[in-house]
C-alpha cells in the first residue's frame, strides 16, 4: 500500500526527520520519502495502517492537511517489500 499525505509546514530539515522518524518506528513501514509538500509512505496494510501513519505524524505537533491511500500499488518512486505480484488480498 501507499499513502500520500500532505502536511502543511513542513518545516526544517530536522523537523522533517522527526517526522519521517516517528512513521519509520511504525511496524510494516516499508520506506518514506517527502516530496513536494507530502510525506510518500509505502507500507504492509497488514501490519499497520493509514489512521497509525497519520497518529505518528500528529505526534510529531504535525497538521495533516490531507491523505490519500492507493491500494493498487506504492508509489513508483518507492521500493516494494515483495516485488509487483498481487497478494492474495488484492486479487
Amino acid at each position: 500500500m501507499a499513502a500520500r499525505i500532505e502536511i502543511n509546514e513542513l518545516g526544517d530539515p530536522a523537523h522533517q526527520k522527526k517526522i519521517t522518524d516517528a512513521v519509520e518506528a511504525l511496524d510494516g513501514v516499508i520506506e518514506t520519502k517527502i516530496a513536494k509538500g507530502a510525506l510518500h509512505v509505502s507500507y504492509d496494510s497488514l501490519a499497520t495502517t493509514e489512521k497509525k501513519i497519520e497518529q505518528a505524524i500528529r505526534s510529531t505537533g504535525t497538521t495533516i492537511k490531507t491523505a490519500a491511500t492507493d491500494r493498487e500499488g506504492p508509489h513508483p518512486d518507492l521500493p516494494t517489500s515483495g516485488g509487483n505480484s498481487p497478494t492474495t488480498a488484492e486479487r
